[in-house]
Parts: C-alpha cells; structure tokens; sequence
C-alpha cells in the first residue's frame, strides 16, 4: 500500500444488509453457473432473471440467508516473495507466502503478489472474509422437503454470487475499490493452503461463523476470503505452471513437504 490503511486490526460486520449486496451481483457469473452464455440475453436468461429475483426478495423477507463479513488490516515486512504479518504487539504473527510467475508475454515482468508491497520498509495488508451463506443448508432443505429442487439451486447459486457481492462491497467500502482482492487458490494465489494463515489471523470461524475444513473448504461454501493489496501497480494476474525448483523453495520457505504442498496447489 501507499499510505496508512483506514484501520489497523480487525473490524466485523455482523449481520449484513443484503438489501445492500444485491445491486453487486455479478449476473454474468450467475448466468454461466447455469451453462448459460452471458453474452447472448436471450428468453431463457430472461426467465431465470425473474425467477431468480422473485427468490431474492423471498431470502430477504424471510431472512433465508444471513451475510456477514470480517476485515483487517496487519503491518507487514516484505521479505522476498514472502511477508511476515505483525501483530497490535509489534511482534510476527505469522507469514504469508506467495508464488512468482515463471512465463509472461515479452516485455512483461514476472509477476507475484509480493511485488504489490514495500521490499525496503514496514507496509500493510488487508485481509477479509466473507459469506452470505449462513443458513443456506436450511433453506435448501426445506425446499427439497418440497420437491423443489429448482428453488434450492436457485438459491445455492445466488447465495454464492452474493458472497462475492458482499466481498466487492467490502473492497468499496473500505479502501474505494482501490487495488485488487486476490484469493488463496485463484490465480494470482494458487496455493489453498494459505488460507489457514487468513484463519490465523482473523478467526473467521470464532468471528462471523465461516469454518476452514482439513481439505481448505470454507464452510458455508458461499464464502470468500483473500487479500486486498491497494499498490497502484496491482493487477491481477495468473501465476501459471509452477518449476520443480519454485515448488521446492516455496515448500521450503512454508516448511512443507514438497508432495503435500503440490496436492494444494491449483
């Protein structure tokens, strides 16, 4: 980042308006969960369109789901591709481990998220969770009970298009949208295993009800969580194939086993 974040440590939002998440709804998104092409609106989108919002009201009205959120900001060292998180004490918290790319286009740098953060001075960084899947189960299941198997994929699929609404909404609110949300086992991150660093530091489980499975599955499932990283050079990007020996350094500098650590990595 380039200046002070808006916070230090953590802040909770309970109990989320979604009222305020679902101008945020990515429909294209929800359109291709369907096997739909988003570029071509045609009677059939139209139609899952308004059976989709008709259900949206539904799951406002009668609180079918509940959305709530977890955010903070940590001083960090850059060390490498790697950055050491320090607690309110001043002490290591714990690390973060990133990935460099190992090809890009001519002319372009290799990328890695470490680069969106100070190498010669203390920086910050911005952590989140969110979900809009707190009571999702429930709600299925009633519509199972019914026999009604469309509504309950209706709303398995919006509750997962409003979590990352809501994680849009948190980047809005708390830094303009300034900078990219990157996320464990996306992309620019492939490494899932990073999201227990996340869970170590912001105790979603404890905080707003998200648990971290032994497989890295986030519990709701329509969960997010990741980095904000606000450096005006950050872009998203994709890591890509990933060297023998970039494995082993990475697994060295997590402590892992090169074998474990290759099954988590996307």
């Amino acid at each position: 980042m380039t200046s002070k974040p808006p916070f230090l440590g953590l802040k909770i939002f309970s109990d989320v308006d979604l009222n305020s998440v679902i101008p945020l709804i990515n429909w294209r998104m929800y359109f291709s969960a369907w096997d739909l092409r988003p570029a071509q609106y045609t009677e059939v989108h139209k139609n899952l369109e308004s059976d989709s919002r008709v259900l949206l009201k539904e799951i406002v009205d009668k609180k079918l789901l509940r959305a709530a959120a977890i955010a903070g900001f940590f001083e960090v060292q850059r060390i490498g591709d790697s950055l050491s998180v320090f607690g309110e004490d001043g002490k290591e918290a714990a690390k973060l481990h990133f990935l460099r790319q190992q090809s890009a286009a001519k002319g372009e740098p290799l990328l890695c998220m470490a680069d969106f953060f100070n190498p010669k001075e203390k920086d910050f960084i911005g952590l989140f969770a969110a979900t809009a899947g707190l009571g999702a189960s429930e709600a299925e299941k009633k519509f199972k009970d019914k026999d009604d198997d469309y509504s309950a994929i209706i709303l398995g699929l919006l509750a997962d298009r409003l979590a990352e609404a809501l994680a849009e909404k948190l980047h809005r609110d708390i830094l303009g949208g300034i900078g990219i949300r990157a996320a464990p086992g996306y992309p620019a991150s492939p490494d899932h295993t990073e999201k227990a660093t996340i869970w170590k530091l912001l105790s979603p489980e404890k905080n707003i009800g998200i648990s971290l499975t032994e497989n890295y599955a986030m519990n709701p499932v329509a969960s997010e969580c990741g980095y904000f990283a606000a450096h005006p050079k950050s872009r998203y990007f994709k890591v890509g194939k990933i060297g023998e020996d970039q494995l082993a350094d990475y697994a060295m500098r997590k402590g892992m086993a090169v074998e474990e650590l290759r099954r988590w990595i996307s």
